[in-house]
């Protein structure tokens, strides 16, 4: 039986003809029934889910309210919404959408409300990664026959904050591009995506999609191919009716780039940025990697977790391990491996790359030159043992990960990349053109930028806990 719960009920509706919106939602009384409703608003990006988004709109103008139902089509579209059901409690928000739709309603809810203060939003996935949706138990894509099922867990969803992270961009004075090594691209031919600025896919894409990102923000040959993606569904969306189809059209773009993939011995990232979290330079750190990641929640691409699954230890086990050294290996053209002097650090492995890193540990020890090419783990918010804390989405904290080309591919099957810091602020120092990507949203920087990253506030979602 469908529940009754998440309906406006049409008597609640009024029309005001002072009000921009025309019309107002009002409970008529404090009766029982109506404490306990919980109305949705539902926003349906009508552009996502292969184009079915209009489908899906007019299915659902049949099974709920029409005045309940809202297709997006920009900000004044939210803003209307939010206007008429203002004075009604309990109201809470689905986004049918990918994450950049679902970027773009809670960036206006955080406009509109204090932190922490906004009806919580719940997602039905529409996109192509979804990973948002993945993260919070909603699923990875659109399934039509549970979406009555979606639409009754709802009132039983879990409330939890989400962090949002603000951009600001700044020009970098020509004195500061310190981290442009031209005696190393004198030797080689730097990536694509810096020596080919006039491609159309750049010139098309050049505004930032937005001040916030909720999920990830990445830099480098992951958003270059990303553009090309975006910039071709841009001119073509018959072409993009599915998201298996959108899948694959990504692949067929990825092999633009394949000369850089082969040639990713002779380049990387530190020779074009420069990396400070929490004002310490770890431009070191990403001297393998071909993708700089920033990590909000643990999904990104299509559902991977290139942080990976942390090892949370108490200060009390902290300290009596404290005598044990910890330390990893960066190799581009090989998996990470963590060598210890005693297991007795080492946690019970939490996901694939973790029993890699068991089963490899032996092999580390024994190897005559771990110890000359180890580095130690540069954490911002570490216990002495080197282990990062867990990642959380609600704890103010962001994660940076390098991804070397091995990484892009090995990620898909459990491994994740290199931990670099977990950190309240970040600067990026962009020290020439750059492609880049805010939740999924790429576009590119023409010229060199310092990109600033700081908390910005927290947002509610719903998690569902009955999936």
């Amino acid at each position: 039986m469908f529940c009754r719960n998440i309906i406006v009920r049409p008597q609640w509706i009024r029309r005001l003809s002072h009000s921009p919106s025309q019309f107002r939602a009002q409970y008529l009384s404090s009766n029982d029934s109506e404490k306990t409703s919980m109305p949705v608003l539902l926003f349906i990006n009508k552009r996502s889910g292969g184009q079915s988004g209009e489908k899906i709109y007019h299915k659902l103008l049949r099974l709920l309210n029409p005045r309940q139902v809202f297709l997006l089509e920009n900000d004044q579209t939210i803003h209307h919404a939010l206007n008429i059901y203002s004075s009604l409690s309990n109201v809470r928000i689905c986004v049918f959408g990918g994450d950049g739709t679902v970027g773009w309603v809670l960036g206006r809810l955080a406009e509109s409300y204090p932190s922490l203060n906004n009806p919580p939003v719940c997602i039905c996935p529409l996109g192509t990664g979804n990973d948002l949706s993945r993260v919070l138990s909603w699923g990875d894509q659109y399934d039509p026959k549970r979406l009555l099922s979606t639409l009754i867990q709802i009132p039983y969803a879990q409330v939890i904050a989400l962090d949002r992270w603000q951009v600001n961009m700044e020009p970098l004075e020509e004195s500061r591009h310190v981290s442009y090594d031209r005696r190393f691209l004198s030797l080689f031919t730097p990536p694509k995506f810096i020596r080919d600025t006039k491609r159309p896919s750049y010139q098309n894409h050049r505004t930032l999609p937005n001040t916030c990102f909720i999920n990830y923000m990445s830099f480098g040959l992951d958003a270059a191919i990303a553009l090309e993606f975006h910039d071709r569904r841009s001119r073509d969306p018959r072409k993009f009716s599915s998201p298996l189809k959108n899948k694959l059209m990504y692949l067929n773009e990825s092999r633009k780039y394949l000369n850089d993939f082969a040639r990713s011995k002779m380049w990387n990232l530190r020779s074009y940025i420069r990396l400070i979290c929490d004002g310490e330079n770890l431009t070191d750190s990403i001297k393998n990697c071909h993708t700089l990641l920033v990590l909000n929640i643990p999904g990104y691409a299509s559902g991977t977790n290139p942080w990976g699954k942390s090892s949370h230890t108490s200060s009390n086990s902290s300290s009596s391990s404290s005598s044990a050294s910890m330390a990893i290996q960066k190799d581009p053209d090989s998996f990470e491996q963590i060598s210890t002097s005693s297991v007795d650090c080492i946690d019970l492995p939490a996901n694939t790359h973790d029993v890699y890193e068991l089963i490899t540990l032996n092999e580390c020890s024994t190897d005559g030159n771990t110890s000359s090419s180890a580095t130690s783990i540069t954490t911002m918010n570490s216990n002495s043992t080197g282990k990062f804390e867990r990642q959380d989405f609600g704890d103010k904290k962001i994660e940076v990960v390098g991804l070397s080309t091995t990484h892009m591919a090995t990620i898909h099957i459990g491994f994740r990349g290199t931990r670099i810091a977990q950190c309240n602020q970040l600067r990026i120092e962009l020290c020439c053109p750059m492609t880049a990507q805010m939740d999924g949203e790429p576009f590119y920087l023409p010229e060199s930028v310092a990109v600033d990253i700081t908390h910005a506030g927290q947002v509610l979602v719903l998690k569902n806990e009955n999936r």
